[in-house]
């Protein structure tokens, strides 16, 4: 039941406030006791909600107040995943007309993107990995690696990625050697959880000491590709965040599918138009 706080209502009409559509958040649920914050999880929700084109481009999300009563939480929760929606640029707060949608949706898909060492079997290679860090930190174990395909004695590192993978869902990761095991393997054998599905950004980060030891052997670049962000089960829960970047080696495919109104547009050009 939502939590009642007289001290915090808002001076919004209500019979406005009750008018707006929840856009689904009647269908959806916090969990308590999943072990990821609330803020993480609602902040996870309404961007599943943007990137799928169920909040659209221009339109106010549900309101700081409908959000607090719909889940039971706080303000703090909530405005703590709103910042978290604002700083990857999905939303703006507009003053007079609330959070709106800023992000346009493309729907794109990374091919290849899964379990690392399970692909490289499938191809008939071997794959490698260094791990460079493992260790506990607030209540997660923080899991850094390279990896990369092995030749005879020769190794082609290919990305170095980051894991964040909680304790309360995983008890006893820690004391596991991924530098032997698949850890997407591990997740399904041992813990149940089966990665389905990433929600990810991409952009590029700097060349730091690190990655540049790592992909020492690959051309000099100005920065590295990197994707950020969840892995969700088929059940769209958490498995892990994540960061990978990739070694200037490594060729992404997209595979990406335009709306029809966007495959219309140079038609609707003026015939004097140059692009």
């Amino acid at each position: 039941m939502p939590r009642s706080d007289p001290t915090n209502r808002s001076t919004a009409d209500p019979r406005l406030e009750a008018g707006r559509p929840d856009f689904g958040l009647s269908r959806l649920q916090l969990d308590a006791y999943s072990g990821e914050q609330l803020y993480r999880q609602l902040y996870r929700m309404l961007r599943a909600a943007i990137l799928s084109g169920d909040l659209a481009e221009g339109e106010a999300i549900p309101s700081e107040n409908q959000l607090r009563d719909q889940f039971g939480i706080a303000r703090t929760t909530v405005r703590n995943a709103m910042s978290l929606l604002v700083s990857e640029g999905l939303v703006q707060q507009v003053r007079g007309r609330g959070t709106i949608v800023s992000h346009r949706p493309i729907s794109h898909s990374i091919w290849n993107f899964g379990s690392f060492t399970e692909l490289a079997r499938r191809q008939g290679q071997r794959p490698v990995t260094r791990v460079l860090e493992h260790q506990v930190e607030d209540g997660e174990l923080h899991l850094v690696r390279a990896r990369g395909l092995a030749t005879g004695e020769a190794v082609t590192w290919l990305n170095m990625d980051t894991s964040w993978l909680s304790l309360e869902l995983y008890p006893g990761i820690e004391h596991y050697d991924f530098a032997a095991q698949s850890l997407y393997e591990t997740l399904r054998r041992d813990y149940g959880r089966h990665p389905m599905r990433s929600e990810l950004l991409l952009t590029v980060v700097p060349p730091s000491a690190r990655l540049k030891e790592v992909f020492a052997s690959a051309p000099e670049v100005p920065g590295y590709l990197c994707a950020s962000g969840d892995v969700l089960d088929g059940d769209d829960r958490l498995v892990e965040r994540t960061s990978i970047v990739y070694s200037p080696a490594v060729q992404m495919k997209f595979a990406t599918r335009w709306g029809r109104s966007t495959a219309q547009l140079p038609a609707q050009r003026d015939a004097g138009e140059q692009t």
